[in-house]
């Protein structure tokens, strides 16, 4: 089927929808959800009452449902490529730590999300609430599967594949929480840090 050009028009309407989330994102992020009023988004973004309902019917819990809708569906994609690019040449400890250090670029790269994730989930009214569990859970088999091969390849001992993946993706998460949170159990620079506990794992696996 021919594929219609976007008109000048269409791509107006595209960014002027960014522009909303965007500008809702931020007070979502600094206010909480609960926090933010619509009056509050119309001001900060620079629009009329009518117009932002003009692109969001549902007004905030609608654009707090895309909000999480859109921003874990581009985590999502970028961790599928991570998992993708862990290449079976690659030395054990380097695939590892370019993957955890890809697992906390994506989780800190959107601070603001990540601020309201962990805020307002209870908020979302569709199972997108779950979305970093699930995540971490979906990837954890993924990452099971490649230690898992790994030992097969004789490069690690065989153990408790999926247990080892969750010691990993906690190195990942702990870091994560370090910058969102006044919580700091690193105490080194983040990557120093990710590759110092794979390091240490890996020779732990190795015995």
């Amino acid at each position: 089927m021919k594929r219609i050009p976007r008109t000048s028009r269409d791509m107006q309407a595209a960014e002027r929808r960014e522009q909303i989330l965007r500008g809702a994102k931020e007070l979502f992020a600094e206010h909480g959800f609960h926090g933010t009023s619509m009056r509050m988004i119309n001001k900060h973004v620079g629009i009329t009452d009518g117009l932002l309902y003009h692109y969001f019917p549902d007004g905030k819990q609608e654009i707090l449902e895309t909000v999480f809708t859109e921003a874990q569906e581009s985590k999502v994609a970028i961790m599928d490529e991570l998992l993708a690019s862990m290449e079976p040449d690659l030395p054990l400890e380097t695939a590892l730590s370019q993957f955890l250090i890809g697992l906390y670029t994506i989780l800190t790269g959107d601070r603001a999300f990540i601020r309201i994730m962990f805020r307002d989930a209870e908020s979302v009214q569709s199972n997108r609430r779950n979305f970093l569990s699930e995540m971490i859970q979906q990837r954890h088999r993924s990452l099971t599967e490649v230690l898992r091969k790994r030992a097969e390849a004789g490069e690690i001992r065989e153990m408790d594949f999926g247990l080892a993946a969750h010691q990993l993706l906690s190195v990942g998460v702990v870091c994560a929480l370090r910058e969102v949170s006044f919580i700091n159990v690193v105490g080194v620079e983040v990557e120093t840090y990710i590759r110092n506990m794979v390091t240490f794992s890996v020779s732990q696996w190795r015995k």
